[in-house]
């Protein structure tokens, strides 16, 4: 018969460390992810204002043309209308980026937050302390809608309620974003 392999206590410090580094591992993994996405991001950028500036010139040229053939014409109103149109979804684009980065951002500094958490001192946290890691935790988030999810997730809502308000932030938006 097999023996089953004991599992340390909670309070072993070891386990503690490995659980400290755990986190510390995988918020770095999120960070350098991050990292990474930064230069094609900034050459989506250089090329949205690229397109943007063709458009433009696209279109004074179209305007001073105008008295010429026709199909000429028509060809070069094509060519802008699609140029216009992926430029707007590059800014789409851009704008998902910038929001997938805020929010695994706001994930990093809560791993970061709940390592040092359980790094600081020995044994049971009091709820001044588990308070405080909230509210830290809490701060980092810079929208309202991420707040209220916060703390709807936080206060003991029942299964049904933090079900529905997930579904809802997923129905509300998620995926989309607006042009600035």
């Amino acid at each position: 018969m097999d023996k089953l392999p004991t599992q340390p206590s909670t309070s072993d410090p070891s386990q503690k460390d490995q659980l400290v580094s755990m986190l510390g591992v995988i918020a770095v993994q999120i960070e350098t992810a991050l990292r990474e996405t930064n230069a094609p991001a900034e050459t989506l950028v250089q090329t949205v204002h690229s397109m943007s500036k063709a458009t433009q010139t696209l279109a004074r040229c179209i305007f001073d043309f105008s008295g010429s053939p026709a199909r000429v014409f028509q060809d070069l109103m094509v060519l802008h209308d699609e140029m216009d149109a992926r430029s707007v979804k590059a800014v789409s684009a851009i704008q998902f980026h910038d929001r997938l980065v805020q929010c695994l951002t706001h994930v990093c500094s809560s791993l970061a937050f709940l390592s040092e958490f359980i790094a600081a001192g020995n044994g049971l946290k009091s709820a001044a302390e588990w308070d405080e890691l909230r509210q830290r935790i809490r701060g980092v988030h810079s929208m309202e809608q991420e707040r209220l999810l916060f703390d709807l997730l936080n206060r003991g809502a029942s299964a049904d309620e933090k079900e529905a308000a997930l579904a809802k932030q997923k129905g509300s938006g998620a995926g989309k974003v607006e042009l600035f």
